[in-house]
């Protein structure tokens, strides 16, 4: 008889198997490493793990195994097994493809797979499936093996990819960042029961205590709810000297979130977390409150939640398809964040920001493309470096990182672009985000453009700086990041001018209608003919640098010195041949505030900056930007990433409280005309503050803002 095999994801198919999964993993210890005998049965609820089995007549067989794990945007191989009698059948290969074909599903960009050097057909197999050495790491004291980190970038679908004639065989679109608001280093949400793991003593307190390492060394950032200090005061028995209260105090926090958002959301995630129980109306104290750790993280945008709490974790593809919430296990967590191995020593990483820009000769730039084995002379076809604007980054040691631009003049043409930055540096993510933002501030100074970026497999780190400022991938050519910018605000005069500058350069064409920023989106349609929709956050990044100042939107005025408006937005101060501060380098940039200004600082609005008169200062706002994420942190804790994108070294100066409020914002546009007091009291936006803190505005104002600003001179 034949036999026939078939791909099992659900608990239930692969419960029976479990006792078989677990064998072959142990007989192949040495290559796939070793996992307790409940990692297995937890990955299966949480449908990180896919079975391949065979079927003949009623028996079914275990072939093979794969599970993974991943946080968001990245998926991570942990094990490949396939039982003896079944291999050189192509089996391992099918587990993979399924997972591929999942990642890009669900818009991951990248698969890794870190492989033992000394394991030959393992390395072979991945590398006839396309995975890419990324870099060598040294593995664990035990062995002392070398890993080889491979990478697979996924062909991901996205908006731009329709724009200019791909795929059409879905409707839905799929962004490849959707609603991951927060900066590079994410923010993730923590479950009360990791708290407590970490400070008491229990199976799980070694790895929650490494969620805070991780934090302390700012590979992630931690925040909690208003509930989670809520629940804690209620259980406590004398809050006012309870040190465990006080502990939890000095975790930033979410920022609050409006009252009938987060009932909203509860519902919605009480059906998904505990279905049975909400039917009957019969959720327990602790459900309610599980429930509102989770409606804040989703309504702050938090990137994840991580949790050991089980009814929480089965729920995780139902949150994370309703609203982009990244439920992880407190475990696996742990295991992607690769922290360093106790007793190695500190690599040797430089710790100078002192960067600064030049123009790099023809000869500087080919010996430091021979130096990182990039070739741009097929992407470049036709066209040599000479011909092309040249960009670098330094510092003491010599260039971190070059850009090449050669700007398009046709309108049907994008302007070409190669931006390479040494990935070992410790700050390459600072200069390739500097390199790439600069790039389409040039291209689109005096009109929206269309910017090809190449894609280089060996430089991932540049690859997520891109796709951050809103390149994305188009399917089908895995080597080439396509852009388009506005490089102008749009209001509701001006939209009509922006919708159709889209249509000409990509074939999109966007409703005619101006949306409200209450009713976020929009609908499009592609050259092919196919309508969808997209929701105006994500248009305005894949459309940065911009702003939509359409009606219904929230905006908030702030003051700033002219000093540090000049360091923090770049209004008074040229870039070349200077030592800048880093925020200058960085697309998202952080102003720090008082936390009485949290309800006037909402994530998704617009913040106008207004130069006050202090320190000669010129009285008038001076630019606009949009809110991606707002923190409430300790004074004495404020993480580095935060303090890298701001300008005030003191926070102590902005407040004698113990918390200050960190607002994360980009799309930086500077009016080409500052708006005067004098202009804004016509208006109508000046209250009696006059604005020496946070002051919210209209939709209204902040449109006659905009037109006020960008009038032509």
């Amino acid at each position: 008889m034949t036999e026939h095999y078939f791909i099992r994801r659900d608990f239930v198919d692969i419960f029976p198997f479990l006792d078989s999964i677990r064998a072959q993993a142990d007989s192949a210890r040495d290559a796939l490493g070793f996992l307790p005998e409940p990692a297995y049965a937890e990955a299966a609820r949480q449908r990180k793990l896919i079975l391949l089995l065979s079927q003949d007549r009623d028996r079914s067989t275990y072939v093979g195994h794969l599970l993974f794990g991943g946080i968001f945007p990245i998926l991570r191989v942990r094990q490949i097994a396939i039982a003896p009698k079944y291999r050189r059948h192509g089996h391992a290969t099918t587990l993979l493809r399924a997972l591929i074909a999942q990642g890009e599903k669900d818009a991951y960009l990248n698969i890794i797979a870190n492989v033992a050097t000394d394991l030959t057909n393992a390395n072979l197999f991945y590398e006839r499936n396309g995975f890419l050495s990324l870099r060598l790491k040294t593995g664990g004291k035990t062995r002392n093996r070398k890993i080889n980190v491979r990478i697979l970038q996924l062909e991901t679908p996205s908006l731009i990819s329709l724009m200019v004639g791909g795929s059409t065989q879905s409707k839905s679109i799929e962004i490849l960042q959707p609603k991951k608001r927060s900066p590079d280093i994410p923010i993730y949400a923590l479950d009360l029961n990791v708290f407590f793991d970490a400070i008491r003593q229990r199976t799980r307190s070694d790895d929650a205590g490494a969620i805070f390492e991780a934090a302390l060394s700012h590979q992630i950032r931690i925040a909690v709810s208003q509930e989670f200090i809520v629940e804690l005061q209620r259980i406590s028995k004398n809050p006012s000297i309870d040190p465990v209260l006080s502990l939890a105090r000095r975790i930033p926090t979410l920022p609050p979130q409006d009252k009938s958002e987060i009932e909203t959301l509860a519902t919605i995630i009480g059906k998904a977390v505990f279905p049975e129980r909400s039917a009957r109306q019969r959720l327990k104290p602790t459900d309610k409150s599980d429930v509102l750790h989770l409606a804040h993280a989703v309504a702050a945008g938090a990137s994840g939640y991580i949790t050991s709490d089980a009814k929480v974790l089965s729920a995780r593809d139902a949150l994370m398809t309703e609203f982009k919430l990244d439920i992880i296990g407190l475990s696996e967590f742990v295991d992607l964040l690769e922290l360093p191995v106790k007793g190695d020593a500190p690599p040797s990483a430089k710790v100078t920001k002192n960067f600064h820009i030049r123009i790099p000769t023809i000869e500087e730039v080919a010996a430091f493309l021979k130096r990182e084995e990039i070739s741009s002379e097929q992407f470049l076809t036709g066209v040599t470096v000479s011909h092309c604007e040249r960009s670098s980054v330094c510092d003491s040691d010599g260039i971190i990182g070059i850009g090449l631009l050669k700007t398009a003049y046709a309108l049907d043409q994008p302007s070409r672009s190669v931006v390479c930055v040494h990935q070992e540096h410790p700050f390459s993510s600072t200069v390739a985000d500097f390199l790439i933002s600069e790039q389409i501030r040039h291209c689109s100074s005096k009109s929206a453009c269309h910017l090809s970026m190449m894609d280089i497999p060996s430089h991932p780190i540049t690859r997520r700086i891109a796709l951050g400022q809103g390149f994305q991938h188009i399917v089908g050519r895995p080597k080439i990041l396509i852009k388009i910018a506005l490089g102008q605000p749009v209001t509701e005069r001006s939209w009509d001018k922006a919708r159709l500058s889209v249509e000409r350069l990509v074939g999109m064409k966007i409703q005619r209608k101006c949306p409200t920023y209450n009713r976020p989106e929009i609908e499009f349609t592609t050259p092919a003919g196919a309508d969808s929709k997209i929701g105006l956050f994500d248009l305005e990044t894949l459309l940065s640098p911009t702003l939509f100042a359409l009606p219904k939107r929230k905006a908030v005025v702030v003051p700033i010195t002219r000093a540090f408006a000049a360091d923090l937005l770049g209004t008074d101060q040229q870039y070349s041949f200077l030592d800048v501060p880093e925020a200058q380098f960085l697309s998202r940039r952080t102003y720090f505030n008082t936390t009485r200004a949290a309800r006037a600082m909402i994530r998704g609005s617009a913040i106008a900056f207004y130069e006050s008169l202090s320190g000669r200062g010129r009285g008038a706002i001076i630019a606009i930007a949009r809110i991606v994420d707002v923190t409430s942190i300790p004074m004495s804790g404020a993480p580095e990433i935060l303090q890298r994108g701001a300008v005030v070294e003191d926070l102590k100066t902005l407040t004698k409280s113990d918390r200050v409020l960190a607002t994360t914002f980009d799309n930086i546009v500077a009016l080409r005309k500052p708006v005067s007091f004098e202009m804004l009291r016509q208006i109508g936006c000046v209250t009696g503050t006059n604005f020496v803190s946070a002051t919210p505005i209209s939709a209204k104002h902040l449109a006659a803002i905009v037109d006020a600003g960008c009038a032509d001179e």
